[in-house]
């Protein structure tokens, strides 16, 4: 795959310029001369085939060649609202499920959460979805959204198909929801992940009434974003499979 940028908006003509870290690293890392071909993307689903007209000190201009819309996605949109873990741990955890195609990160605020998804934070989050994008070849990016309570992320998905609710100690094993057709024609699936020390037990008593089915992942206790990205994994090959069967 070429090497690949990001643009801000759609490209509203046949020019385009790349400037700041981007421009930097692909003159002066990479060392792109002019005629180069590179793939600029804006996150929409279309990615641009793009060859270098003029390098200069801090800037790039390149000329569209043509375009395609190629999103790379799965049909199914995975919404995950995941009670953010600290430091590192998060880029990681993002960077993951911008591979495993995660359709939209929703930041979750719980009675035992150890990160806040304050403004700076989601933006640094919006950021690495870019990075990310660019090195897996996604085209339509994961949106990060605000940070929500469990009443919050419950309304924004309440004409979801399927909701679930990570609880490593009750609940029907995931791998049953591929096995037995629980998400065979399903568009739309929610799933909340609670922080290192789990969901309190009002909590669990809110998800059943909001109708969050409990599902577990094995018989140890995974971190946040192990387990996060468990349920990606698992839940994106059974609706991969589905798709091309």
């Amino acid at each position: 795959m070429s090497h690949r940028f990001f643009l801000n908006y759609p490209p509203s003509a046949e020019l385009v310029v790349l400037e700041g870290d981007q421009a930097h690293h692909a003159i002066h890392v990479m060392r792109f001369t002019s005629g180069h071909e590179v793939v600029l993307f804006d996150g929409s689903g279309k990615e641009y085939r793009a060859v270098i007209e003029e390098v200069a000190k801090k800037r790039l201009s390149l000329k569209i060649l043509d375009s395609t819309m190629l999103s790379r996605s799965v049909s199914t949109q995975l919404t995950m609202a995941v009670a953010l873990p600290k430091g590192d741990r998060q880029k990681f955890m993002v960077e993951k499920l911008v591979e495993l195609g995660v359709h939209r990160l929703v930041p979750l605020k719980t009675n035992r959460s150890v990160a806040v998804a304050n403004e700076k934070v989601v933006q640094r989050l919006r950021k690495q979805v870019i990075e990310a994008s660019k090195q897996c070849g996604r085209n339509l990016l994961m949106e990060i959204g605000e940070e929500q309570s469990l009443n919050q992320f419950s309304e924004s998905v309440d004409s979801f198909d399927v909701k679930l609710i990570a609880d490593p100690y009750q609940g029907r094993p995931i791998s049953q929801l591929n096995n037995d057709g629980s998400v065979t024609e399903t568009r739309e699936i929610a799933v909340a992940v609670g922080p290192e020390g789990g969901f309190d037990e009002s909590e669990k008593n809110l998800t059943r009434e909001l109708g969050f089915e409990p599902i577990r992942l094995g018989p140890t206790i995974l971190r946040v974003e192990t387990a996060a990205l468990a349920i990606a994994a698992i839940l994106g090959i059974g609706i991969q499979d589905r798709n091309e069967s």
